[in-house]
């Protein structure tokens, strides 16, 4: 009997334990990402977006809440069931700032489980139904029984973070291209693909908050000049999906930022982000571009 009393005694404080620690997480998260503020603005994206937009500043700069619920990684699905998730808990969104680059359509080497990152929101009914359909039925059951199953090494990371309130992320340092020369010459090598199944769940993006009379700004967040080369004729193609999509619909807008800042090294931690430095000056040029009027 003492056994028995034992093992229910340990099932019990086992599962406790668990729900308090994912709880704290959870919350560590929400608090990251802006979750669990009504904000009018949204910024949305991957890593670009994370080294690239101060929201901080222009929390400071319009007194509104602003949230930014970007994951490095995070590809055209995530991002919609992102957005979906963010407004649902958030209705009074105005604004969503998603960052787009000539490779967001090019599925060649992404993550195929970077739906994993969005496990730790698995009770939320729209991030439910896309982790079911992304993950094995034992890993969907499993992060359902034990909630601290739902947290991988990078939201562990993040949750730590929004727990001691630093969402934001400095690079204060300033790339060396002579440092990236081998790494530069096997990009040259593969050629920007525009996958048209991205391109329709983009589309599927705009239009759904399109007729939540969102305004959505579309920012081409500066990558160096060295990258914007290698393919011109299909980085081209992929910016004008950007325009003519920007064009087509009324309440979204493309900003494309890199021509005026991609020689300018100074402003880049490396090739693809953007340092501390050059974070301030495109949030600065976002903010004067914002349009005020909607909130």
């Amino acid at each position: 009997m003492k056994l028995y009393l034992k093992i229910f005694l340990f099932i019990i404080l086992f599962f406790l334990s668990d729900f308090l620690v994912a709880f704290a997480l959870q919350k560590g998260m929400e608090k990251y990402y802006g979750l669990n503020k009504s904000s009018k603005i949204l910024c949305v994206g991957h890593s670009h977006t994370v080294l690239g937009i101060d929201t901080q500043l222009i929390e400071n700069e319009l007194s509104i809440p602003v949230a930014k619920y970007a994951i490095a990684g995070a590809n055209i699905v995530d991002r919609y069931s992102m957005i979906k998730h963010f407004i649902g808990l958030n209705p009074d969104v105005k604004i969503v700032i998603y960052d787009v680059d000539a490779r967001l359509f090019d599925t060649e080497g992404l993550s195929s489980a970077s739906y994993t990152l969005f496990l730790p929101f698995i009770d939320n009914d729209s991030i439910d139904e896309y982790i079911k359909k992304e993950a094995t039925w034992q890993e969907y059951v499993l992060s359902k029984i034990i909630r601290t199953s739902r947290f991988r090494d990078q939201s562990f990371n993040i949750a730590i973070r929004g727990i001691f309130g630093k969402a934001e992320t400095l690079k204060k340092t300033k790339v060396n291209i002579n440092n990236y020369k081998n790494y530069l010459e096997k990009e040259r090598k593969k050629q920007i693909r525009i996958n048209i199944e991205s391109v329709k769940k983009f589309k599927e993006t705009i239009n759904f908050l399109s007729k939540k009379n969102i305004i959505v700004y579309l920012i081409n967040i500066p990558v160096i000049d060295k990258l914007n080369e290698i393919d011109p004729e299909n980085q081209k193609k992929s910016i004008n999906i950007f325009r003519k999509i920007s064009n087509k619909h009324d309440n979204v807008i493309f900003l494309d930022y890199s021509p005026q800042y991609e020689k300018k090294y100074d402003l880049f931690f490396d090739l693809r982000h953007l340092n501390n430095k050059g974070k301030q000056i495109v949030t600065q040029r976002l903010l004067n571009d914002l349009n005020l009027d909607v909130y």
